[in-house]
């Protein structure tokens, strides 16, 4: 018996120690110095998309090394995210990613993926609002009008999105919670989808980010009513906070970050974190964000972990408050 036990101890003190080398071994590999991949969720000529290529444009310049980019669209983010999970961990691919990265893990069955577990935060890239516009036909000039419209008219009105679990959706749906606003939610599969369906008349409104609803405000065939974000956009100062317009808990931005495989040399982070970081500062990336609807963020791997960890808190009160669901 006394033997029986001391190979029981014996075995698991290999197996720990096996382990323990597998996990060094894995450590010590050297980081790839081929070219760099970045794996996007949506699809070629979205925001994601025009950020991740034109960082990555920087990048090849500032390091030498070329970077691909690589759209991988399709459930919500998930087959792009899976992906890159279960990329070897080198420093050769990354993942550029949005909300829909912790949002999904709460509202698909099967996720695929651990945001916590399977990623590494790198850097944050950007963030922006989310606006409410509505087409010229519809009555309503302001916030408040709208949800007066909706009331008078009860199961009158819908809203688009770019998609069930993306960001407007959730801002919408916490809108609709917030002020007992009356419309039913369309989901498309893209902002390019959702705004045809506003601009043709087939729904009234849209929940979508500044990226796609912009042009369409600016030439005047939407009517922005309001911003999902804490303060007024600086690039479209005239249009109201949703909190300013009478419902303060409808703050919900848009981000978009830089990720890497769990695993990746804590080394590789930090060069990428700071390489990122100065084409983040360079002043004609900071323009071209602010014409994409983002505000260049950058900071710290530890920043952009924090602020990762407080979005899935408040996704989770969120969905769980709307009862959202993708399958």
């Amino acid at each position: 018996m006394e033997a029986a036990g001391i190979g029981k101890k014996t075995g698991r003190a290999l197996a720990a120690a096996a382990m323990f080398l597998c996990a060094s071994l894995a450590a010590a590999q050297p980081a790839a110095e081929g070219p760099i991949k970045f794996v996007i969720i949506t699809a070629a000529g979205g925001a994601s998309d025009q950020i991740a290529r034109l960082i990555g444009e920087r990048l090849t310049t500032l390091t030498g090394r070329t970077v691909l980019v690589e759209n991988r669209p399709g459930a919500g983010g998930n087959i792009a995210t899976q992906f890159v999970a279960r990329a070897h961990p080198d420093g050769a691919t990354f993942l550029v990613t949005s909300n829909n990265h912790t949002i999904n893990p709460f509202i698909y069955k099967e996720a695929g993926y651990d945001p916590e577990r399977d990623l590494m935060p790198v850097i944050q890239l950007g963030a922006g609002p989310s606006v409410l516009a509505v087409h010229p036909s519809v009555p309503a000039r302001t916030l408040k009008e709208f949800v007066a419209l909706s009331k008078r008219k009860p199961g009158s009105l819908s809203y688009a999105s770019t998609g069930l679990g993306s960001a407007s959706s959730l801002a919408g749906e916490l809108l609709k919670v917030s002020s007992g606003l009356d419309m039913e939610h369309i989901p498309y599969k893209g902002g390019a989808e959702a705004i045809t369906a506003v601009l043709g008349g087939q729904v009234p409104a849209i929940v979508t980010s500044l990226t796609s609803a912009g042009p369409h405000i600016k030439s005047g065939k939407l009517r922005p009513l309001a911003v999902a974000t804490p303060q007024r956009w600086p690039g479209d100062p005239d249009i109201p906070t949703m909190a300013e317009s009478g419902w303060p808990d409808c703050k919900y931005e848009v981000w978009q970050g830089l990720l890497a495989p769990r695993g990746t040399p804590a080394a590789v982070i930090e060069k990428m974190n700071a390489d990122v970081g100065r084409v983040l500062a360079m002043p004609d990336v900071k323009e071209r964000f602010m014409t994409l609807g983002y505000r260049p963020v950058g900071g710290t791997t530890e920043a952009f972990r924090k602020m990762l960890a407080e979005d899935r808190t408040q996704v989770a009160q969120i969905v769980k408050r709307v009862n959202m669901h993708a399958d």
